[in-house]
């Protein structure tokens, strides 16, 4: 996640007040203390694309849960 953030310019506040959780508890989802339900998942999603169309007027199309929690790394896709 926090990869994938840095890369579109995105602060870790910003998606942490867009999902609606601490900033603390954010950083810690990204450090690996905790592992999100699906729905914080598809939050943390949402708001990479919201924050990241806001500032570019461009849709991340290609910006899947898989290629966010590299899930298609650890399924062999």
């Amino acid at each position: 996640m926090k990869e994938v953030r840095n890369q579109l310019g995105i602060t870790q506040n910003e998606v942490a007040l867009k999902i609606g959780v601490q900033k603390a508890y954010y950083s810690r989802l990204e450090r690996g203390e905790f592992v999100p339900n699906i729905k914080t998942c598809l939050l943390i999603k949402l708001a990479l694309v919201e924050i990241y169309q806001e500032r570019t007027g461009k849709y991340l199309e290609k910006l899947t849960l898989e290629r966010l929690f590299y899930l298609d790394e650890w399924l062999g896709v």
